[in-house]
């Protein structure tokens, strides 16, 4: 099965462009770094995860906005985007930088040709002090920065040092799809407790996933925006 590479840096191959910038120290809000977890050395098979579905012979393109969840600097296993499918999917352009708030975000969010805009955020901004109010405007402005038509909005996955804050933050952003118009997806409902934690074999460190989970959520993901191209 052919996979979506990951790319560190600003890279460009063939029409793959995401650009992951250097690692801050902390947030904007000030909710400190996502911590690095060492990558593991064996990747979950392709036949662990099950790939979405699609009658057109040309693949859908996708963008992307996002945070470590998205582009993992130097570790790709824990990426997502390592895990999708490309003989159905391609990733078309995008941003994504470890520790990015949503502010950063929108300051850097470029004019895609995309057919789908995958945004997968908020994580970096739980414990700050911006509104709800404010974090869904910068949302919006990712949007209308970005010209993508088909917006898919990913819930973020579990934040083990405070669950209540990820499981409100999730509910807002489904209820602001709603809203919209724009899609929604629970791309970490294989990888969540009851309690709204991570399901300990998913997690390295309480905030990002291990290389199964991301593969599960990858999955989760590529279904979503196949249905939102149609």
């Amino acid at each position: 099965m052919a996979k979506v590479r990951h790319v560190v840096g600003l890279v460009v191959l063939g029409a793959v462009v995401i650009a992951a910038g250097t690692v801050a120290a902390r947030s904007a809000d000030g909710l400190p770094e996502m911590p690095t977890a060492a990558a593991s050395s064996a990747a979950p098979s392709a036949s662990a995860t099950p790939t979405p579905s699609q009658t057109s012979a040309a693949p859908v393109t996708f963008g992307v906005v996002g945070d470590s969840i998205t582009a993992w600097i130097g570790q790709e296993a824990g990426s997502w985007t390592s895990y999708v499918d490309s003989d159905v999917l391609f990733t078309e352009q995008g941003w994504a930088q470890n520790g990015a708030p949503l502010a950063l975000m929108k300051a850097n969010t470029p004019r895609m040709n995309a057919d789908v805009l995958v945004i997968l955020a908020g994580t970096n901004d739980l414990a700050g002090t911006l509104t709800v109010s404010a974090k869904l405007g910068l949302l919006d402005d990712i949007v209308e920065e970005s010209g993508v038509e088909h917006i898919l909005i990913s819930s973020v996955p579990p934040f083990d040092l405070n669950p209540v804050l990820s499981t409100a933050w999730n509910r807002e952003l489904k209820q602001h799809a709603a809203d919209e118009g724009y899609d929604f997806v629970d791309s970490w409902v294989n990888a969540r407790t009851a309690d709204g934690t991570y399901i300990p074999a998913h997690t390295v460190d309480g905030i990002h996933p291990t290389p199964g989970a991301a593969s599960q959520a990858a999955a989760v993901i590529g279904r979503a925006i196949v249905s939102a191209d149609e």
